[in-house]
């Protein structure tokens, strides 16, 4: 077995699917608690943590959009994300320990141009999007949410798994509006039934 098909059964398999959860909050926390630590002004640092999640939501629809949906010769991240649309509810996730990783890098970068409390805060925050991201995705796969924004978000995917060149977003439409990528849900086709087949992937 080669290590491209090792990694990717590494990231098909339940342990590591419920290891990444744990590993994106644990390292959301232990940034913010550090930045905090080191700030002298704990509500800066607690506006660009709360920044940092507001502009994952960016990140989310980037990434989803052009990294996941667009041809480009890193396939394995296409390949990566086909499996999910293939079965959606399945426990792909990336190895557990690359949040923490990509965290580490981020801060490390935005530590040049800020200070480390400021870097730790905002990279925090993203990490906390991206943890927010993941459980949203998560529990829209498993369960009917009964809350009318929370249901219109499982319309809004459902859509995605649909017709994957639209609604990119999971935890907002904001940045599918803005981009024209939205669709609104006009199917009567029951959630519960479009969750339970799944789709080709097409990448444009």
């Amino acid at each position: 077995m080669n290590f491209k098909n090792s990694l990717l059964k590494m990231t098909r398999s339940k342990e590591n699917y419920y290891a990444s959860l744990v590993v994106d909050a644990s390292t959301a926390t232990v940034f913010f608690f550090y930045a905090l630590k080191l700030s002298t002004d704990a509500w800066a640092t607690l506006s660009l943590f709360l920044m940092g999640v507001l502009f994952f939501t960016f990140l989310e629809y980037a990434v989803h959009a052009w990294l996941f949906h667009l041809k480009h010769p890193f396939k394995i991240f296409i390949e990566g994300h086909a499996h999910h649309h293939q079965d959606p509810k399945n426990y792909d996730a990336m190895p557990f320990f690359m949040s923490a990783v990509i965290a580490s890098l981020f801060a490390g970068i935005l530590s040049l141009v800020m200070t480390w409390p400021d870097a730790l805060a905002v990279v925090g925050g993203l990490t906390l999007g991206y943890f927010n991201y993941g459980i949203m995705h998560h529990l829209m796969h498993r369960r009917t949410f009964k809350n009318n924004y929370l249901h219109y978000l499982q319309l809004f995917h459902a859509i995605h798994h649909k017709n994957p060149k639209v609604n990119n977003g999971v935890t907002t439409d904001i940045w599918d509006r803005v981009f024209g990528t939205y669709q609104r849900w006009c199917d009567d086709k029951p959630l519960e039934e479009e969750y339970s087949q799944g789709h080709s992937l097409h990448v444009a």
